[in-house]
């Protein structure tokens, strides 16, 4: 049986992960997380990690993620069963700068970042053109 240490051994964990997984971003979150994610025990330092991206079966890894994303959809599953909060630090002329701009688009805050993360994402090529943010603030500011 391979071991976590091996890249056959990653790549079998992250094939289990991605048949329990309930969205893909459950699947990132269980393969990608810093401190719990099956890349950061298998690979503990950074040199281990940059190793294991460079083979096929980080490659296949990242097929399994696309196919989880293409299988329940970008933004529809973008929502990991994980709490959903994390903090970011940021000067507090950004905050004033945020907080704003989200009383001038009649959002909150949380919604504001949100969009505008969101907005950043790179997308395969493949699903590019499916998405429609301006559509997703709009409903946003009736929510």
């Amino acid at each position: 049986m391979a071991s976590m240490k091996d890249p056959k051994g990653v790549l079998a964990g992250a094939r289990h992960a991605a048949r329990t997984a309930g969205t893909w971003a459950d699947l990132s979150n269980a393969l990608f997380d810093s401190e719990t994610g099956l890349l950061a025990k298998a690979y503990p330092t950074r040199k281990e990690r940059e190793r294991f991206l460079k083979t096929n079966e980080y490659k296949a890894i990242r097929k399994l993620l696309t196919t989880a994303m293409r299988r329940s959809g970008l933004v529809r599953s973008a929502t990991p069963r994980k709490s959903g909060r994390f903090v970011v630090r940021l000067p507090t002329s950004l905050h004033e700068s945020l907080e704003l701009e989200a009383a001038e688009e009649g959002v909150s805050l949380n919604q504001l970042v949100v969009y505008k993360l969101a907005a950043q994402l790179r997308t395969p090529r493949e699903l590019r053109g499916k998405i429609h943010w301006h559509g997703d603030l709009e409903k946003m500011r009736r929510d």
